[in-house]
């Protein structure tokens, strides 16, 4: 019964909508005709992590631009297949708040990588020494590696950054994270 109420009231008001002052308003005929060419988009923007790992996705537009440039109205951290991906890499939370793009941050132009992957490479302003991040990804969304330099080491021969990639623990890499298709892939630590 109160559905029935609720689903009357709704009519009522959509009923009232487009009107004012008892008449109802009609568009001019070009706006009209217009209104039948151009058909609306909405865009679809996944709201979970779930469903954003079940959208397509295709990053590649972004390669060429800068972490914080938008491309489909997201920048790179933004779009939700990233997020997801990097969830999925960083469980730690704040680890994972690690890689950020913040407005006075640095940023250098997105880059393929071999494999085709995509590097995209972010740094604390007047601190990129010290504070990087790096995200290598698929266009896809898919097979992500974080990489999370915290000034371990201030000494060239002594830089490592943390690795992660879904589903194992971080580990560590020389160096710090890569900003450039020859500094990928990171130089494994050898032990000795």
């Amino acid at each position: 019964m109160k559905i029935a109420a609720f689903a009357g009231v709704a009519l009522l008001a959509l009923s009232a909508c487009g009107q004012s002052g008892g008449q109802s308003e009609v568009p001019p005929a070009d706006t009209a005709a217009a209104a039948k060419s151009d058909p609306k988009i909405v865009p679809s923007v996944p709201v979970s992590v779930e469903e954003a790992e079940r959208a397509p996705t295709d990053l590649s537009p972004y390669v060429g631009k800068y972490p914080f440039d938008k491309v489909g109205g997201h920048r790179f951290l933004d779009n939700p297949a990233v997020k997801a991906a990097i969830a999925a890499a960083v469980p730690d939370a704040k680890q994972r708040a690690q890689v950020k793009f913040a407005d006075d941050g640095l940023g250098l132009p997105i880059v393929k990588v071999d494999g085709g992957r995509i590097l995209v490479w972010g740094g604390a302003k007047r601190a990129e020494d010290r504070y990087n991040w790096a995200v290598v990804i698929a266009p896809d969304g898919s097979k992500p590696e974080v990489c999370i330099y915290d000034g371990l080491g201030y000494g060239e021969d002594f830089q490592s950054a943390q690795w992660f990639k879904p589903g194992q623990p971080g580990i560590m890499k020389q160096g710090t994270c890569p900003s450039t298709d020859e500094d990928y892939p990171a130089v494994e630590i050898a032990a000795g």
